[in-house]
């Protein structure tokens, strides 16, 4: 399992596609697992239904994301909550996607923008940190989300600092420059993933 995590807005998204693309790799988002998980009918969605109550949802009975994100940040016990109940289940679902990778020997990568805070760099053979500098990080997420510089800042200090990130990571791809810097850079690691793959297998 290849984990790519970074800070908010730092382009974990693009990277993971990128990197599964030059590895023929599968490719999922924890954060997309959560979504799921949390659709009307979902163990997610029941047990955040049971536990926190109707105010969290709409009168069409889905749930109502944007309330429930701004609780998360303003509330640790909620983030707390809501992290017991999706981590579980999230968990079991990659798990069992490295299963299948394993049995038909195929590289899986995986976004987890939380990767070292939840400690799931201990499922990962390979670890990614994608950074960039907080502030033009917080410049892209204001132009795509609308998300005020204090709520941003807010975001930020809930994660792991992003040098710390750094340290720990495999590998480093300094997303701050051109696309062809960065693809450049990705196309770098995959070649370095692939050629400790084939050391491990003799």
């Amino acid at each position: 399992m290849i984990g790519v995590t970074g800070g908010l807005g730092s382009g974990k998204s693009t990277v993971s596609k990128i990197l599964a693309a030059h590895l023929e790799a599968e490719l999922t988002d924890t954060d997309e697992l959560c979504r799921i998980h949390l659709q009307p009918g979902a163990s997610g969605y029941e047990q955040v239904q049971k536990v926190l109550g109707q105010n969290y949802f709409l009168e069409n009975g889905e749930l109502n994301r944007e309330f429930l994100r701004q609780q998360v940040f303003a509330d640790d016990q909620i983030k707390e909550i809501l992290e017991s109940i999706l981590h579980p289940l999230v968990e079991r679902d990659v798990l069992a996607m490295q299963r299948r990778c394993n049995e038909t020997g195929c590289h899986l990568v995986v976004e987890v923008p939380l990767l070292f805070e939840v400690g799931w760099q201990k499922y990962c053979e390979t670890t990614v940190v994608v950074y960039v500098p907080e502030v033009i990080c917080t410049d892209r997420v204001i132009l795509r989300s609308g998300l005020s510089r204090q709520a941003i800042k807010r975001i930020f200090s809930s994660q792991m600092d992003i040098t710390d990130k750094r340290i720990l990571a495999d590998y480093c791809i300094d997303n701050s420059g051109t696309y062809a810097s960065t693809m450049q850079q990705v196309h770098w690691t995959g070649r370095s993933i692939i050629a400790k793959k084939r050391k491990q297998l003799g």
